[in-house]
């Protein structure tokens, strides 16, 4: 039996945090079931960053989880799925950024390919050698061409990271980012002539 089972009767995810802040496990339980998931996801979309494991950041994403039900006030009108994600995303880029600095230009490029990937989109192995081979020119081209910084940029842009959110692991600002972005664009275009 899941625990959330036992809470049907509950509908607001603000009277479970209000329940867990007076100490109830149970409530606390159920917020925990109900978004790991969620931090999980999160984790998932820095993997293979800077050589920290998801399972790291969905730890770091788990504390700062919890950190939000105990520090949320429903009297700033903020939603708590809002406000936890934030936090717990928050947790995540940090220790991103300790890692980054910790292991300084750390962003390493690998033109590895994903077999599964392949086999999911039914690419004949011809075609998918070409694609490796393709690949591994862009990525070679990328490390003879692109500064360290657009380097970092490149591949966090390649995890679907937004601009907002790369500031923040490389501790600069959006402008900037967005600025070594435009670089790599007029880059690329130059690759592709």
């Amino acid at each position: 039996m899941l625990i959330s089972d036992s809470f049907n009767n509950i509908n607001s995810d603000n009277e479970l945090v209000s329940r867990a802040k007076g100490g109830d496990s149970v409530a606390l339980s159920l917020l925990i079931e109900k978004y790991s998931d969620n931090i999980l996801k999160k984790a998932s979309s820095f993997k293979n960053l800077c050589g920290i494991d998801v399972e790291d950041l969905y730890q770091e994403g788990m504390i700062g989880f919890v950190s939000s039900i105990y520090s949320y006030d429903e009297s700033y009108g903020t939603k708590f799925s809002t406000f936890s994600s934030t936090v717990y995303s928050r947790k995540m880029l940090s220790a991103l950024r300790k890692t980054n600095n910790d292991m300084n230009n750390c962003v390493e490029f690998s033109a590895s390919v994903d077999e599964n990937e392949f086999l999911s989109q039914n690419i004949s192995p011809e075609d998918a050698v070409l694609y490796d081979e393709e690949i591994n020119e862009i990525m070679m081209y990328v490390k003879e061409n692109f500064s360290k910084t657009e380097q970092k940029v490149f591949k966090l842009i390649l995890l679907g990271l937004s601009y907002a959110e790369i500031s923040e692991i490389l501790e600069s600002n959006v402008k900037s980012v967005d600025n070594t972005v435009q670089r790599i664009r007029r880059k690329l275009r130059d690759f592709r002539k």
